[in-house]
């Protein structure tokens, strides 16, 4: 082969070498631009919830009703009074239960028998009617945790708590002597033991 043929052999190989080398570096530019790959789509935020609502107000209020102060409830223990009838020979005595008074319509009266007609005025709290015979001045009954100690004193007879706006009776054979009418009450009221008795429910009442 002759030197002519030779050298343009040599620059045809060059010639397609350089070619070879074009086409490979426009792919990879290609390639590096990312032409030719889908977009990549950013990750949404992990602590995003596109399903969770706003939280409310935490001060908003929605029932204006529902912060309302309730009504005082009344005893539960306590229903209405019950009146019962009158022996024709019994002497009545009307009592007034009210916060905070225990008020008979008389200071004494005559010894037999007597129909007590108590009258709960309330105006919020269940009331008992409670007699004691006792030689003892009502301010000086012996009261354990706003309680008068029922274990050491004599108690006649009873009527159990019954709700204000109500009526209730008892009928007693007395014997002449000393006694104390009260309420014997005591509860916890906002955190505090409110005594009836302690509150002035306690009057001296006299049998002749």
């Amino acid at each position: 082969m002759s030197t002519t043929w030779t050298t343009r052999l040599a620059a045809l190989v060059a010639v397609l070498f350089l070619g070879l080398g074009v086409a490979v570096g426009v792919a990879c530019s290609d390639d590096d631009d990312g032409s030719g790959s889908p977009t990549a789509v950013a990750d949404p935020d992990p602590e995003a919830d596109p399903s969770a609502e706003a939280d409310p107000d935490p001060e908003a209020d929605p029932d204006p009703e529902a912060s309302a102060e309730p009504d005082p409830e009344p005893d539960p223990e306590a229903g209405k009074g019950e009146v019962s009838p009158k022996s024709p020979d019994a002497e009545q005595l009307d009592v007034v239960l009210k916060e905070w008074e225990v008020v008979p319509a008389s200071a004494s009266i005559a010894a037999g028998k007597i129909y007590f007609l108590v009258t709960n005025e309330g105006p919020e709290d269940a009331h008992e009617f409670v007699v004691v015979r006792t030689s003892l001045a009502p301010d000086d009954l012996p009261i354990v945790d706003g309680r008068v100690n029922e274990d050491v004193v004599d108690i006649v007879d009873e009527i159990e708590p019954f709700l204000p706006d109500s009526v209730a009776s008892i009928e007693l054979d007395l014997p002449a002597g000393s006694y104390v009418l009260l309420c014997n009450i005591a509860e916890e009221e906002e955190g505090e033991l409110e005594s009836h008795v302690e509150l002035g429910m306690r009057t001296a009442f006299t049998v002749e």
